[in-house]
């Protein structure tokens, strides 16, 4: 953040943020851009945000359509994503299936993912706290720290196609909220509407939905 702008997202690499954050709470709707944005129409998004009435969060699929528009008058928006934001609850353990160890990994254990998950082997201490599931001794599926914001964690997961659907995620996220927790932090998870597989974990553990955002670009 540069002045209340976002000038990166937090996330490994600090990756380009949306021209337009928007952050839809049962309370309220926030809005914050980037610096590429132009200051008025930038006061006039914040503006436009204050007045919206909140809704179910549910109902929130898709960008709305005035921020679209307002957007548009800097440059059309080509790219946009609207998804739900969840708090992990404390939960006991899902055991993982058999044959499939679950550990935890610390950052030199970088080359236990070279193979089948190359870029989380580059960032791996970045990416603390980091839990993995094996098969024998190759890594087939990982959770780690996507976001770091000192307070609270948020969850990136990934399974190779050859051991999905066994519920190794659910598993993970499980266990990696513990060590979230463990840090005095808040481990959160949040995904896309559209991405169904993702979402199922949420609903297994039970996850409270506590925001939808929307980020336009």
């Amino acid at each position: 953040m540069r002045d209340g702008r976002l000038t990166a997202i937090n996330d490994v690499g600090r990756p380009a943020p949306p021209r337009c954050f928007l952050s839809y709470t049962a309370t309220a709707v926030t809005a914050w851009t980037s610096t590429a944005v132009p200051a008025d129409l930038t006061d006039e998004l914040h503006r436009w945000a204050a007045d919206q009435a909140p809704a179910p969060l549910t109902e929130v699929v898709s960008p709305p359509a005035d921020a679209l528009r307002l957007l548009a008058r800097h440059a059309p928006v080509t790219e946009s994503f609207v998804g739900p934001a969840y708090a992990v609850p404390d939960s006991a353990d899902t055991p993982a299936p058999p044959g499939i160890t679950l550990r935890d990994c610390g950052p030199s254990e970088s080359s236990r993912f070279r193979e089948t998950f190359p870029e989380v082997a580059d960032t791996l201490a970045e990416r603390q706290p980091t839990v993995a599931a094996f098969d024998g001794h190759r890594a087939v599926a990982v959770c780690c720290a996507a976001r770091d914001g000192g307070e609270a964690y948020e969850a990136g997961t990934e399974t190779l196609p050859s051991h999905r659907g066994r519920g190794l995620a659910s598993a993970l996220v499980t266990r990696w909220a513990r060590l979230v927790r463990a840090r005095g932090a808040r481990p959160l998870y949040s995904t896309e509407w559209d991405n169904h597989s993702s979402l199922s974990v949420a609903k297994r553990l039970a996850m409270e939905l506590y925001a939808v955002n929307v980020s336009l670009y």
